[in-house]
């Protein structure tokens, strides 16, 4: 549990340190590349650290890399998003990632049972309480972060589907570090597409390295080993706990502050994911990582 706790806060502090970037000049793009550009050589040292055991499977570099560029694609729409929408409203929608993944396994062919359609009433009714001005009336101005938030969560669920079939029996730190290495291929590909703009400031370059330490390296592997010490529906439940966390912080160290409607609609979409995880899971069924 301390694991699972430690990886969930280390996420939580995701949208702080990715709001005080934006606020020093930062774009998405040039963010989630530095991100990366640190990020990947600590992935590499502590999986190179570990030896691969013999019944591990060999990493099929090419696919996992591909499988990498959806989470170039995910930070890039959650930085996008996170210019445009309050840190807690954004990870709260956000968090529709676990319903989303048993919405495409729907139509994917697998059955959803009736405790499934019930986690989807609460997720939809907690994006609508959760997006801003739902209280006095939608706006405009509260439709693309809305929307960024949703797409991100729809990446991270394409990309937890695929992971659980094409890196399923593959030495877990080596094929975590083939995957984020894609990550910052695709971003280093990208990033001159808008110009790359350089951390002018010592607190920019602090807090660049804080994200990619305790939002990007940590989680992922204190994850990993929450997962094998506590099991993947134990792990979900205590880890929803995410969304309000953020909104915690969110306040403190941004005094960005929810109103009463929209943590009833964290609220709801967190009964969602406990939910989901509640029902019968397959026994290779794990978390996806979040970003």
């Amino acid at each position: 549990m301390i694991y699972i706790l430690l990886a969930a806060t280390g996420y939580s502090c995701l949208p702080i340190f990715t709001k005080t970037l934006l606020a020093s000049g930062l774009d998405p793009i040039d963010l989630a590349a530095w991100r990366y550009v640190v990020a990947v050589p600590l992935f590499w040292l502590i999986a190179l650290r570990r030896p691969v055991a013999p019944l591990e499977g060999r990493v099929p570099r090419l696919p996992v890399m591909v499988l990498g560029s959806l989470l170039a694609l995910a930070a890039i729409a959650a930085f996008f998003g996170l210019q445009r929408t309050p840190a807690g409203t954004y990870v709260v929608i956000f968090y529709t990632y676990p319903t989303m993944v048993a919405l495409i396994s729907l139509f994917r062919g697998e059955r959803l049972s009736s405790t499934g359609y019930v986690a989807l009433a609460l997720t939809v009714l907690g994006i609508v309480l959760s997006t801003p001005g739902f209280e006095t009336g939608f706006t405009a101005d509260a439709l693309p972060g809305l929307i960024t938030a949703l797409i991100n969560a729809l990446i991270v669920a394409v990309y937890f589907l695929w992971s659980n079939r094409l890196l399923r029996g593959l030495p877990p730190l080596r094929a975590g570090a083939w995957t984020v290495t894609g990550t910052l291929i695709t971003l280093l590909i990208l990033a001159p597409l808008g110009g790359i703009t350089v951390p002018s400031s010592v607190d920019a370059w602090v807090n660049l390295v804080l994200l990619a330490v305790i939002s990007t390296v940590l989680p992922v592997f204190s994850l990993n080993i929450g997962i094998q010490k506590l099991g993947a529906t134990k792990a979900s439940i205590v880890s929803s706990f995410e969304p309000i966390l953020t909104s915690v912080l969110a306040l403190i160290f941004l005094n960005e502050s929810m109103q009463p409607i929209q943590w009833l609609g964290a609220v709801s979409i967190v009964a969602s994911v406990v939910i989901l995880q509640l029902r019968p899971q397959p026994a290779t069924k794990a978390v996806p990582e979040p970003l």
